[in-house]
Formats: C-alpha cells, structure tokens, sequence
C-alpha cells in the first residue's frame, strides 16, 4: 500500500511539527493563563456573587400563629388596614439597587469599579432557585445581592448593603415615630458566601491559539516540502539540457507547470499519465518531420 505523499511530507517534517507543538503549547498557556505574584491565574474575567436574605414581617402578623384574634373597634374608628409585605418587598428591592444604597455603602467599604454592583430581589422561587428564572411565588423575602472580582469584596458588599438598609428602616421608622406595633421588622435569616459567576470559558483561547499556531507550522512544512520539490525538477531540467537530450526544448514549461497539489495522493500519477502520451506524441511529429525533409 503507497504512503500518501502528503502524509510522507508531515512524517519528513516531524521536527519542525515537535517544535511547532512546543511553541503552539507555550503560546496556548499566556494565552488563557497569566502568572501573577508566582499564581497561575486564568485571562478570562471571573466575578463572584453573594447574598443576603432578609424576611420582612410586622408585630400583626406572625409567623407562626394561624388565627389573628379580633379588635374592638371604637366608634368612629375604621379598621386597621394591614399592608401587603410581599407587594412592599418589591419597592424595597429598587430602593436597595438605588443610587442613595450605593453612595452609603461605598462610604462605609470604598467606591465600587465596574466590576463590582450592589441588587436588590424580591424572591420568587424556593430557597435554592435560581432568581435568573424567575419563579411563581410571592414571597416577602429580600435578597441583597453583591458582585465583585473576589468572593470577599462580594460578601462584603452584600452584608453592608443589609445592614445599612436595616438601620436605615429603623431611622426612617423612628423619626417617623411609628408606634412598634405599627412597624415594619426586618429579619436576616442567611447569609451565602460568595460564589463564581458563569463566566467565559477560559479554555476557548488556550485551544484556538493552540490549532492556530500549530496549522502555521504545518502549513510551513508544506511551503518548505513544494520548495524544495520545486528546486530538485528544476535541478533535473537544466541536467536534462546539458546532456543535449529533448527535454532542453521545454524547461521552462515543465518549471511553470509545478504546483504544490504534486504533494497531493495521486496528483504526480495524473499528471505523469498525462503527460506521457503528449511526449510520445511530440517525439512522433519531429521524427516525422525530419524525414519530410530528408526525402525533400
């Protein structure tokens, strides 16, 4: 079975392919890596997440009791209205990702870059749902949620951001000089450590910086394997003229002719069946010529 030749050109190159893999492996790791401080650090951006869960409820409305006795009422009094937390919850969200939330917070902890953000949530789905997709429920439930570069700089930011709106609650209530019956009470009831946010794949550069510079090596090989092709036919050509032999004739056709596709499997066969019965058929006419002339 014939090796084909483009196999047989790789296989010839099989040191500059070695060498071309080392470079390809070396420029694959800057690529997605980086050494900081002696830590190999990936390139891709990589942000992390956490939260703080906060439970709003009110001195009427307890958790745990499952009938709310009645109220004498005095004449000309209505009845008390009690206010709907789970709808509240939802203003509290957008006051917590405000402008004013995050002016406190960065006085308390240093001014966020852009990496870095502080939501507020109202949460819809069970304790280990996804907020991404939102859920079907109703809930008086907050999440304060913060980003940043660090797990520690994201639980930081999360756990001041609820702190700070807690006892801003408690300052709004007390100027306000709501009677504690009257008020809203907000509970923490978890604090999640921080976790990586889906994020780009570091392994997408390594891999196409790796195919990269190693199909420039191998198309090197090619380059180098047609050149030097090129220079041995040219090499018998003009040794083929120096004898006196017909192919002095047509040197410079058969060097135009060349194409790299000689490498190719079953390019060189074609080509050489092609070419054959031109050859006979050019050496036939210039014999036949020449006896023309001789009977002349």
């Amino acid at each position: 079975m014939e090796i084909p030749k483009y196999l047989l050109v790789l296989w010839k190159s099989k040191w500059l392919l070695v060498v071309g893999a080392i470079v390809a492996a070396v420029a694959a790791f800057f690529a997605g890596f980086t050494i900081t401080n002696g830590e190999v650090q990936p390139r891709a951006e990589q942000s992390y997440r956490a939260g703080t869960t906060l439970l709003l409820n009110g001195p009427d409305q307890p958790l745990f009791q499952a009938v709310i006795p009645g109220q004498e009422l005095q004449e000309g009094q209505s009845q008390p209205q009690t206010v709907d937390l789970t709808s509240r919850a939802i203003l509290y969200a957008y006051i917590i990702s405000g402008r004013d939330m995050r002016t406190t917070v960065e006085a308390q902890i240093g001014t966020f870059t852009e990496e870095e953000s502080l939501t507020g949530l109202r949460r819809t789905t069970q304790p280990d749902g996804n907020e991404e997709f939102a859920g079907r429920y109703v809930l008086p439930i907050l999440e304060v949620v913060g980003t940043a570069a660090t797990p520690e700089r994201a639980e930081q930011i999360s756990r001041t951001a609820a702190q700070t709106f807690q006892a801003q609650v408690v300052a709004d209530q007390n100027a306000a000089q709501i009677p504690d019956s009257d008020r809203v009470i907000i509970t923490t009831i978890d604090e999640k450590t921080a976790e990586p946010v889906e994020g780009s794949n570091p392994a997408i550069p390594v891999v196409v910086t790796f195919l990269g510079v190693f199909l420039l090596f191998v198309a090197t090989a090619y380059i180098i394997a047609g050149s030097k092709a090129s220079r041995e036919r040219k090499r018998a050509l003009k040794a083929a003229g120096g004898r006196g032999g017909p192919a002095s004739s047509q040197p410079a056709q058969n060097h135009e002719d060349f194409s790299i596709d000689d490498l190719l499997p079953g390019q060189g066969t074609e080509s050489e069946a092609d070419a054959a019965p031109s050859r006979a058929r050019s050496r036939s006419s210039r014999v036949d010529s020449a006896a023309l002339r001789s009977d002349a």
